[in-house]
């Protein structure tokens, strides 16, 4: 995503002059569809800071100054710090055009409050898409959540609805192919019933500069935040959420995927880290936390690896440390975890205890138990030792933004 930026900030760092850099990061975000008035103020900015800094500080590297402000400023044109959402009990109405996920994004959403405990009711007012009822009904008993559909008026449905006792209450109306008067008139009509806390409007994320025309159009409704949908499968979504940010409308959430737990809360700093391609240390940290031990020792070690499966897909626990593999890669990761596992209980208490005492003969040994090779055995060692580093460190502090990341990193 935005390979072209990613590729500017490393040449930054190997020393490429720091106007070469700004003018293909210029390039790549214009190709990521973001604004040509956006990308002028994000340079212009870039090099006032720049300028500043080091008349304050003379003797500072100017390259990686220059790295620093540049990623301080991607945070900020794609949303800056986050907005979190109210856990709080309340309505929520989706608005979108036809073909942006707002079924989904329904369920996704009422499942991520579910998760949060709160009793919560999925409300389907799109009548006129064939099935979408039914599409609803499907993805709610996925998330454990009840629904209230209908092949009435839905401003019946939303009425009926409104009678149900919930935490929280998301509608999911209908769209169109484009704005027009008729929908404006359904969603005015709709929202005087419903009289919603937070209005969304959900975009896709491949919508490019579109999102923020669409984001004015839907104001005569009286929009409160965007949710972007279909980021992962997106390498335009800097355009679709820089265009949003300049239509003055906060970015929410996010959905990553096509489960009804792939939703998250929109993050600036995890979404730059992800465009240039940094481990996502923060969520990570989240996933394994909760189990990680006071002291981290192979049998810590084990435990993670059996888990792995328990906290996700494999794939996407390993793209949160920057790895991303193709089908064959996958099932050799698969199989490596295997081998490990084998490796493990060929071990002793005592070598289990203390993996320094592991000499030559000891992993000879281990190997034949194992039924793998001593290399096999190394990549094991040398893996554990890496992963020993990572989770102290993780269990002492977590980043706290993607600038101290970037230190931790180098």
């Amino acid at each position: 995503m935005l390979e072209g930026i990613r590729r500017a900030l490393e040449g930054l760092l190997r020393g490429k002059e720091v106007e070469e850099a700004i003018k293909e990061i210029q390039k790549a975000l214009i190709l990521a569809d973001v604004d040509i008035r956006t990308v002028k103020e994000l340079t212009e900015k870039v090099k006032s800071r720049i300028f500043e800094e080091r008349r304050r500080q003379p003797g500072i590297d100017p390259k990686r100054l220059a790295y620093k402000i540049i990623v301080e400023e991607l945070v900020e044109v794609l949303g800056g710090r986050a907005r979190p959402f109210p856990l709080i009990p309340q309505k929520i109405m989706l608005v979108g055009l036809y073909g942006s996920g707002k079924t989904t994004t329904a369920a996704k959403l009422g499942r991520w409050f579910a998760k949060r405990g709160f009793s919560v009711l999925l409300v389907g007012l799109d009548v006129h898409r064939p099935a979408a009822g039914e599409q609803l009904k499907q993805l709610a008993s996925q998330g454990g959540l009840r629904v209230v559909v209908g092949e009435e008026n839905p401003l019946e449905i939303a009425e009926r609805a409104l009678q149900e006792e919930a935490d929280v209450y998301i509608f999911d109306t209908a769209g169109r192919s484009s704005v027009d008067r008729e929908l404006m008139e359904e969603l005015l009509e709709l929202k005087k019933i419903i009289i919603p806390d937070k209005t969304l409007l959900v975009v896709p994320a491949d919508a490019g500069k579109v999102a923020g025309r669409e984001a004015e159009a839907f104001k005569e409704v009286g929009i409160d935040g965007v949710i972007v949908t279909r980021l992962d499968g997106s390498g335009k979504a800097g355009g679709a959420l820089a265009a949003c940010h300049r239509a003055g409308v906060p970015v929410y959430f996010v959905g990553t995927g096509e489960k009804i737990d792939d939703i998250e809360p929109f993050d600036a700093e995890r979404l730059v880290s992800r465009i240039l391609g940094i481990p996502d240390m923060g969520k990570l940290a989240e996933k394994i936390k909760p189990e990680m031990p006071e002291r981290f020792d192979i049998n810590a070690f084990h435990r993670q690896l059996l888990s792995l499966s328990a906290s996700g897909p494999l794939e996407e626990i390993l793209s949160l440390v920057g790895i991303k593999l193709g089908v064959e890669e996958l099932r050799g990761a698969k199989e490596r975890i295997k081998k490990y596992d084998a490796i493990y209980k060929s071990m002793t208490k005592q070598e289990r205890a203390h993996p320094e005492i592991i000499n030559e003969s000891r992993i000879r040994r281990i190997a034949r138990g194992s039924g793998t090779r001593p290399e096999d055995v190394r990549a094991f060692l040398r893996d554990y030792w890496r992963a020993k580093k990572l989770f102290d460190k993780l269990r002492r502090k977590r980043p706290r933004n993607i600038r101290q990341l970037m230190g931790w990193l180098r």
